[in-house]
């Protein structure tokens, strides 16, 4: 008897609980696995890197719940790995639980396991439905997908402004542009990326702690764009577990200052300059060596100018708060040399507002990276 269709359902609930180890999981890309069948659901999610994957952990799940998994479906948002790495293989475990039918949402990319477990599956005579609610998974699985892919972490620029956008007024003062209730909510999310960058002029002037200040999360790795090593060896971010990440120069490695920072708990990366400006690409190929995915930028208008010029932001996130401040020398969230015309400026894809109080959040892609949608 043929199988019903597959149900949106399901998958959508294995996105949701995939997303519970963004921030956790790098290098690995977040994963979530729904079983159904006739005696009931069971669901997993691949929580650390090292660790059992969604899929078995789904299997256990159903298991415990004397759940009979033979014939039943799985709904996967990534391709089942079919290679030994850190744990074995997803595919011998969904082959031994008598899996019937593997429902997955995107392809893995990664050439160590791309195709190795759909050719398993159907080995052991095991259906499979491919691309199923493949937009929705690609857009979870993208900052893996864009490291895979080209290298890099996904950007994501992120800053709070004034509704006649202004973030900061004349004099430089920005505490608080946007309410409690939002920059508690923005802490907690800084839970679900891998690393979080600024400049050296924000450290100077706001002195961040970068850290999400949640119980149950970790602190995404504090990255420092700091070509002369001025970061203040009394800053906050220095004083935090795992201290920070400071790319300068290279022939800054060897000075005093270096020195001091490294004393303070800094880690140094010399990187050569380039137009007498530090390289991003070089910078972000630094960071995906890391097994850095996502990287959040919260940096100074010139920061996110830099980004913006040099076509590496692929989705931003946009705190407005419902006051003026007005001042013709008030800056902007984006400097740069910017685009000169109107007919060129960026549309932002898939545009997505929600409330936080009295404020207002705008989540958007730039580039088909953000979205997921990158040539494989």
């Amino acid at each position: 008897m043929a199988r019903a269709a597959p149900d949106p359902r399901p998958m959508q609930r294995a996105l949701e609980v995939a997303r519970r180890g963004l921030g956790r999981v790098a290098p690995n890309p977040p994963v979530g696995a729904v079983l159904v069948c006739a005696d009931g659901s069971a669901e997993g999610w691949h929580q650390a890197y090292g660790e059992a994957h969604a899929e078995v952990i789904c299997l256990e799940m159903a298991r415990r719940a004397g759940i009979d998994s033979a014939g039943a479906d799985l709904y996967v948002t990534l391709e089942p790995c079919g290679h030994q790495g850190k744990t074995p293989p997803c595919v011998d475990s969904i082959i031994a639980a008598g899996i019937g039918r593997v429902i997955v949402a995107v392809d893995d990319p990664n050439p160590v396991t791309s195709g190795v477990g759909y050719q398993k599956l159907d080995a052991a005579g095991i259906d499979v439905v491919r691309d199923f609610m493949a937009k929705e998974g690609r857009y979870l699985a993208a900052p893996y997908l864009c490291r895979i892919r080209n290298g890099r972490p996904l950007v994501t620029s992120k800053w709070a402004m004034t509704a006649d956008g202004k973030i900061a007024c004349v004099g430089g003062d920005s505490r608080w542009i946007t309410s409690a209730l939002t920059r508690a909510a923005t802490r907690e999310e800084r839970g679900q990326i891998d690393a979080i960058l600024v400049g050296v002029e924000t450290v100077i002037s706001d002195d961040p702690q970068l850290t999400c200040r949640v119980d149950d999360q970790s602190d995404p790795v504090r990255v420092v764009i700091d070509p002369n090593c001025r970061t203040p060896l009394q800053a906050s971010l220095l004083k935090q577990p795992g201290g920070a990440l400071i790319y300068c120069q290279q022939q800054q490695l060897e000075g005093e200052p270096a020195s001091a920072l490294r004393s303070a708990g800094a880690q140094l990366t010399g990187l050569p300059l380039d137009e007498n400006r530090m390289p991003l690409k070089l910078l972000l190929e630094d960071l995906a060596g890391r097994g850095i995915q996502h990287l959040l930028v919260e940096g100074g208008s010139e920061t996110h100018g830099r980004f913006f010029d040099a076509g590496m932001l692929d989705r931003v996130q946009i705190l407005i708060a419902p006051k003026l401040v007005g001042g013709r020398e008030a800056p902007g969230p984006t400097g740069g040399d910017g685009i000169s015309k109107m007919q060129q400026a960026i549309e932002l894809q898939q545009p997505q507002w929600r409330e936080s109080g009295d404020d207002r959040v705008l989540e958007a892609a730039i580039t088909a990276e953000g979205l997921g949608e990158v040539s494989l």
